[in-house]
């Protein structure tokens, strides 16, 4: 169940309270309807968004059902798998209205302030304070009435969809990652990457290995592949091509033979395809292969303790694969 003395729901909940007593019979008489509106974006995916928010709606009319007497005929709901204007976790949006049967020769004594949005939010997660409108307004004729609602719902509902557009399309801008191909070879990595734009961003990977496991294995070096990335849809999500740089310096042996040592290091150039996969709203898989050119320029050394140089400024151009992983990221700023 929500709680009802989170923020401001104890008002938002006295607020519609009032207004169902108000026109009880008519809401009983099926002249009118509560309105619930269900949102949740907090998900990663539109089936748990919608049982979400379906949820939600639910508790907000049980709410009404055990204290009010209301039944579930005496609500009109809907449910919604993105945000309602800056939140995205309202469980509703309640307000009254007239339905089409409405009988155009009502008595003076009709439903009380059916045309004034009475709209408390209530939520359990994230809410701003209600500010219901609880202005009277002139009497109207029934048929003036019937005319200005199906308006005023039409502009909510535009409303609705143009926050809902937008937080579909509100980019992550920020994530730490790791390269697991890279941690199992006993490399150790880690990762910055940070978008800007609705398309772009700027990944960081610092990749080091200290590690002399033996004379005849030896694997120092540092390296750094800084890459721009363009996203198909929103950054961090889907499907990517980017351009990277490879930079660094290098100390290994894999014989007892010889030692190669780079007194320059190497650079290189390269592209690139990655897919992110979301694993929950945060984390996610990361898959990427690049190709590419890189250049060093080496001195190769005896493998042996204090092993004298016997070959000096040996240059070498690489072709082939510059960039492979499989990462896992968690994802900021959404």
């Amino acid at each position: 169940m929500f709680w009802a003395d989170y923020k401001g729901n104890r008002e938002s909940i006295q607020a519609m309270t009032q207004s169902i007593r108000q026109n009880k019979s008519f809401i009983e008489s099926g002249d009118v309807k509560v309105r619930v509106l269900g949102f949740c974006s907090s998900h990663e995916s539109a089936k748990e968004n919608l049982a979400t928010a379906k949820n939600r709606s639910n508790q907000v009319k049980s709410y009404f059902i055990v204290h009010e007497g209301l039944k579930e005929e005496h609500f009109r709901t809907t449910n919604s798998t993105r945000r309602w204007r800056d939140l995205k976790d309202v469980i509703a949006v309640a307000y009254l209205f007239e339905t089409e049967n409405r009988n155009s020769s009502t008595s003076p004594g009709g439903p009380q302030d059916t045309t004034s949005r009475i709209s408390p939010e209530i939520s359990n997660e994230k809410a701003s304070p209600p500010t219901p409108s609880t202005t009277a307004k002139p009497d109207l004729p029934a048929a003036e009435k019937d005319n200005r609602l199906p308006a005023q719902e039409n502009s909510q509902a535009q409303a609705t969809e143009r926050d809902e557009s937008a937080e579909d399309s509100r980019p992550y801008r920020l994530a730490i990652k790791t390269n697991m191909a890279y941690l199992a070879a006993t490399v150790a990595n880690v990762g910055i990457e940070y978008s800007f734009g609705q398309h772009y961003s700027v990944d960081l990977p610092v990749i080091y290995s200290p590690y002399t496991v033996a004379r005849n294995y030896r694997l120092r070096f540092l390296a750094v592949q800084p890459e721009v990335r363009y996203w198909l849809h929103n950054p961090m999500q889907g499907h990517f091509f980017g351009a990277h740089l490879s930079l660094g310096t290098f100390n290994i042996s894999v014989d007892s033979k010889t030692r190669y040592q780079s007194p320059d290091g190497f650079y290189g150039i390269g592209l690139s395809y990655g897919y992110v996969l979301p694993l929950t709203c945060r984390w996610a898989a990361e898959f990427t292969i690049g190709a590419g050119y890189a250049h060093t320029k080496y001195d190769s050394y005896y493998n042996i303790p204090n092993g004298a140089r016997y070959e000096k400024g040996i240059h070498h151009n690489y072709w082939g694969l510059t960039k492979v992983g499989i990462g896992l990221a968690y994802r900021f700023g959404k």
